[in-house]
């Protein structure tokens, strides 16, 4: 049983990229269901509909950029693998750890839930996501439906809108968090 919901209206304008089923599939490069957040382009790549609900995938490919507000996932556990470029990935448990680090090709993070935690892209990078399934379609939730294959553009959602979607994915943002770098 998902965490998230099954019938989730983010996935509506999808429907087709993905099987929507435990079955076996190719996805060309590019091929995903894409949303661009910010000056990020996410691609996702696999469901809770493809994986019983076991988890979520996802590559994310951005340009040098600002650090993203601080936030934290209530019931998400979330992987970062960098297939190229720098990241710097701030976490805090808010009580012994507290860590900033900057990710370069090949390094890995592991977030899990209830973790505070931030991002800065620190030039053109690619990272490979995994997570609670369900969660993937958050940046759906709170980006621009896209046929780009690379960032484009800029879209700010409302903060209404990342309100909302903090409240269906269990995410809270926490932009005045005062990481200890």
């Amino acid at each position: 049983m998902t965490i998230f919901p099954a019938d989730d209206p983010d996935k509506l304008p999808f429907a087709g990229i993905l099987p929507a089923a435990t079955k076996p599939f190719i996805l060309g490069e590019g091929k995903g269901e894409k949303s661009l957040v910010f000056d990020q382009l996410f691609e996702i790549l696999l469901t809770g509909d493809e994986t019983d609900d076991q988890y979520g995938a996802w590559t994310m490919k951005a340009p040098r950029g600002d650090r993203i507000p601080a936030h934290i996932h209530l019931k998400t556990h979330e992987i970062f693998y960098v297939v190229d470029g720098e990241i710097s990935v701030w976490m805090d448990d808010q009580a012994d750890y507290h860590s900033k680090t900057t990710l370069v090709t090949g390094d890995f993070a592991y977030v899990p839930a209830g973790i505070v935690h931030a991002f800065k892209i620190e030039n053109t990078t690619k990272v490979f996501g995994v997570g609670t399934a369900g969660f993937e379609r958050f940046f759906h939730a709170i980006g621009e439906k896209t046929d780009a294959t690379e960032p484009q553009g800029v879209y700010v959602p409302d903060f209404s809108v990342l309100r909302a979607a903090g409240e269906k994915y269990a995410t809270i943002f926490m932009p005045e968090f005062p990481f200890k770098d």
